[in-house]
C-alpha cells in the first residue's frame, strides 16, 4: 500500500518550504538595510541642520565627517560637500553661504526631507548663530 504523500510530494514541499524561508529572510535583511540607512541619512541631516549655527564648531564638524561615510551611495552630496569645502578654504569666503544651502538642501533631498515650502535664508537664519 502506497501512502498518500508520496517520497517526491515530501521532497518537494521540503525545498518549497526552505526556499520561500530564504528568499523571506533575504527581503527582510535587505528592508531593514535600507530603512537602517534612511534612519542614519535622517540622522545626520538632523545634526547638520542643527548645528549649523557654529560651522565652525565640534558638533557641526563631527556630522561634516561623518558624511563622506552616510552619503557615500550619494554623489550629489558629496560634490556640493566638496563645493562647499572650496568655498570655505577661499581667502574671504565669498561663495561660502551659497555653498552651504546648496549642501544642506542636498542633503535634505538625499535623506527624504521636503524643502519645497522653505527658501533659503531657512537654511542660514539660525538661533544664537555663533559664526
Amino acid at each position: 500500500m502506497e501512502s498518500p504523500l508520496s517520497n517526491q510530494a515530501i521532497l518537494i514541499t521540503i525545498i518549497s518550504s526552505l526556499i520561500s524561508g530564504i528568499v523571506g529572510a533575504v527581503l527582510s535583511v535587505w528592508y531593514f538595510y535600507k530603512l537602517e540607512r534612511h534612519k542614519l541619512k535622517l540622522d545626520l541631516a538632523r545634526r547638520l541642520l542643527g548645528n549649523r549655527y557654529s560651522i565652525t564648531g565640534d558638533a557641526f564638524s563631527c556630522a561634516m565627517n561623518e558624511d563622506i561615510a552616510i552619503f557615500s551611495d550619494s554623489e550629489d552630496v558629496l560634490s556640493k560637500m566638496s563645493r562647499l569645502f572650496e568655498a570655505l578654504q577661499t581667502h574671504g569666503k565669498p561663495n561660502a553661504e551659497g555653498a552651504l544651502i546648496d549642501f544642506l538642501k542636498e542633503v535634505c533631498k538625499a535623506s527624504g526631507l521636503s524643502q519645497l515650502t522653505l527658501n533659503d535664508g531657512y537654511f542660514i537664519k539660525t538661533f544664537n548663530a555663533r559664526n
